[in-house]
């Protein structure tokens, strides 16, 4: 364990190093893509700076830094809360922020709605800062201070951090600006069609990824590497029906074959070394975002889906607070003796086996002393002007309502339970630490997920028996039979018949969960607009729920089209 922490340690003050490095270098990057061509401001120049490796990896560390936000931001919002996985109840005045959040749920978001603001900005802050990048190093070598062979691995790297978040933006919103240069960018670049920026991206890829370092070890780790393209590509390929309408299942497989036979990846024995605080060191870990609550600020998680009370429970340095679980229905998917399930805290004692999820009774860090929810006021079915609803199971901190007759999640809100919904316990919460900056780094690819790419791929070209090998690594990992079909019912329609492919869809689900992964999959499978079948549980009749096909992207912001007349809103959407 002091190895790995040590470990940790040098590789935070490293890539630290290397965005305060590149923070002097380089001024950040505009949110938007309508101002493409801002003046750059540096005190730095080619005779003193890029005169060794170290400079030049420090000059990638701007790219990266926009990573921050895609385990806790908008994009997470974005890929998860519109699916069955997760929900942001609405608990009295508690994450109502205008019903923001209950429209993210029923796919009834608008234009106007901030997330739809925020992944923009994600994805084409991410595009400019690498575009600027590229720009600088390459005319550094068009004036011949820098050989072109040394500039050519790094502007390779950078072009994969730039396929990553037009990946992003693909997904997201279809229909996006397609820029690739920094000089001559118009400052209201129009928009391009989907399957043509897919396409681009994917040939800028496939030209870039062979010249990426195939080394596996610190000098790589958080960076794009060629095994990280590869897993990028094949991300691509797997949603080339989407995003195009003509399939890629055999350049998914032939992508995944690069990762599984170079021997350089395996599974963890143990699933949640993936994530531990100190999971920096996982032989699944393809592309990980380093947080560190010191010198990497920003995975909040733990405080976005803590009951407040849970600051007892961890001895947390602030409380969090109460939002984020997830819903009965995927919760149930998973068979009792799932190792990733984890267990219950019950009146005799808090759960004993961590999982995927935390739900039943809470105690405080001694283990034996139940928390107690201090805000709790029972039922007043009389109030005005509505009643209280309060909460069946009392003030004993219970998520999930475990031990009552009542459902998990009462309603979306506004009067859902305050300890309603089981969390998301995926990530270890340390004890004594800031839930608002977590230090387990966020693997934005692993090993399992790359197995399970290749599965669906192997299915979709009638090669079952293949698939169910792979489907089945991940299964006895996780402690459970292997399956003999992957045929079976949908994990959000419990009681729905069987489906071609069902248990694939289902064990994607319980992998990958909360990995910014569930929205892609439901569309790709065309289960997306299915969200009337796990929201009825507690959906209200007044609320606006939407099952169109068009919300499978999301609108482009008032704002983005107010700035730029060039932008087109996608179908469905008022401009």
């Amino acid at each position: 364990m002091k190895t790995i922490n040590n470990n940790k340690m040098k590789k935070s003050l490293l890539f630290t190093k290397v965005i305060l490095i590149s923070l002097v270098l380089i001024a950040f990057n505009t949110v938007s893509c309508t101002n493409l061509d801002e003046e750059l401001y540096s005190e730095v120049t080619p005779d003193n700076f890029f005169n060794n490796d170290e400079e030049f990896i420090s000059a990638l560390g701007a790219a990266y830094t926009q990573f921050r936000n895609y385990a806790s931001g908008d994009p997470f919002a974005l890929q998860e809360v519109s699916t069955d996985e997760m929900v942001v109840p609405t608990r009295g005045q508690d994450w109502d922020d205008g019903g923001m959040w209950r429209r993210l749920h029923l796919h009834s978001w608008t234009q106007e709605d901030p997330e739809m603001n925020g992944g923009w900005n994600f994805g084409f802050s991410g595009v400019n800062t690498a575009n600027r990048l590229i720009y600088q190093f390459q005319s550094l070598v068009d004036n011949g201070q820098v050989e072109q062979s040394k500039a050519d691995a790094f502007i390779a790297e950078l072009q994969a951090v730039r396929g990553f978040f037009y990946w992003q933006l693909i997904d997201m919103y279809g229909n996006v600006p397609l820029v690739f240069d920094f000089a001559n960018a118009e400052a209201t670049p129009p928009t391009k069609p989907r399957a043509e920026v897919f396409n681009a991206v994917v040939a800028d890829l496939e030209a870039a990824v062979p010249k990426l370092s195939k080394s596996v070890d610190g000098t790589t780790y958080g960076r794009m590497n060629y095994y990280a393209g590869q897993t990028l590509l094949a991300k691509l390929y797997l949603n080339a029906g989407v995003y195009t309408g003509t399939p890629m299942w055999n350049k998914v497989i032939t992508a995944c074959d690069e990762v599984i036979n170079s021997g350089k990846y395996s599974l963890e024995s143990n699933y949640f070394a993936n994530f531990n605080v100190d999971d920096a060191s996982s032989s699944e870990f393809i592309f990980a975002i380093p947080y560190d609550q010191v010198f990497f600020r920003g995975f909040n998680l733990a405080v976005r889906t803590l009951h407040y009370g849970s600051q007892q429970t961890y001895n947390l340095t602030a409380q969090p607070w109460n939002g984020f679980c997830t819903l009965e229905e995927f919760y149930n998917s998973y068979d009792s003796t799932d190792l990733r399930k984890g267990d219950v805290g019950t009146v005799d004692g808090p759960a004993t086996k961590r999982g995927n999820f935390i739900a039943g009774y809470q105690y405080k860090a001694d283990g034996k002393t139940m928390v107690t929810d201090d805000g709790f006021e029972a039922p007043q079915p009389d109030r005005q002007p509505a009643p209280l609803l309060g909460d069946p199971d009392g003030a004993p901190l219970n998520f999930g309502n475990m031990f009552s007759d009542q459902p998990q999640i009462n309603e979306l809100g506004p009067q859902a339970y305050r300890q309603s919904g089981v969390r998301i316990g995926k990530w270890e919460i340390a004890m004594g630490s800031d839930p608002a900056n977590m230090s387990n780094d966020y693997a934005v690819f692993r090993y399992a997920d790359v197995l399970l790419m290749k599965a669906e791929a192997l299915w979709r070209t009638g090669d079952e028996a293949g698939a169910l090998v792979l489907v089945n690594q991940i299964r006895q990992r996780a402690g459970i039979a292997d399956l003999t079909t992957l045929d079976g019912p949908l994990s959000f329609d419990m009681d729905g018949g069987v489906v071609p492919g069902g248990e694939l869809f289902n064990e994607i689900g319980r992998e990958m969960f909360a990995e910014n992964h569930r929205r892609q999959d439901l569309i790709r499978w065309g289960f997306f607009t299915d969200v009337d079948k796990w929201v009825l549980p507690f959906y209200n009749p007044g609320d606006v729920l939407t099952t169109d096909p068009y919300t499978t992207l999301y609108p482009i912001h008032k704002n983005k089209l107010d700035a730029n007349p060039n932008l087109q809103q996608n179908p469905g959407y008022s401009k």
